[in-house]
């Protein structure tokens, strides 16, 4: 289990091409979770949540750096909720990365809820 049931209020997707999560964000909202976009990195690291959240969902190809360096700074900033990384289409370059960066899971678009949510 990646996730902390007891934490499911904040989900936070970092993706600039939010459309592509319409499916899945209609998925998690019969688990009342919340979800929040942001279009890049910088955009989510100005934020400083009241509460970490139980899961971010980070796109491997960010308009401003790779996923996997905004994974790194949100465990330098002392973040200890599951990175799940996502590449619009699969590489297997990208799921190495993922892998050896230390995230919970790598996924390819599109993204499922139940495949997801099972994982927690």
């Amino acid at each position: 289990m990646i996730c902390q049931p007891h934490r499911r209020k904040k989900l936070v997707v970092v993706d600039q091409r939010t459309e592509d999560y319409l499916e899945f964000v209609h998925g998690v909202e019969d688990a009342e979770t919340e979800v929040i976009f942001f279009t890049s990195a910088c955009e989510a690291l100005r934020t400083n949540p009241d509460e970490e959240p139980f899961m971010w969902i980070v796109n491997m190809q960010l308009p401003d750096m790779k996923g996997t360096d905004l994974q790194h700074m949100l465990r330098t900033r002392g973040g200890t909720s599951p990175v799940v990384l996502v590449g619009d289409e699969y590489e297997v370059t990208d799921e190495i990365d993922a892998r050896s960066s230390g995230a919970a899971l790598y996924f390819a678009k599109p993204l499922h809820t139940d495949m997801l949510l099972a994982t927690c």
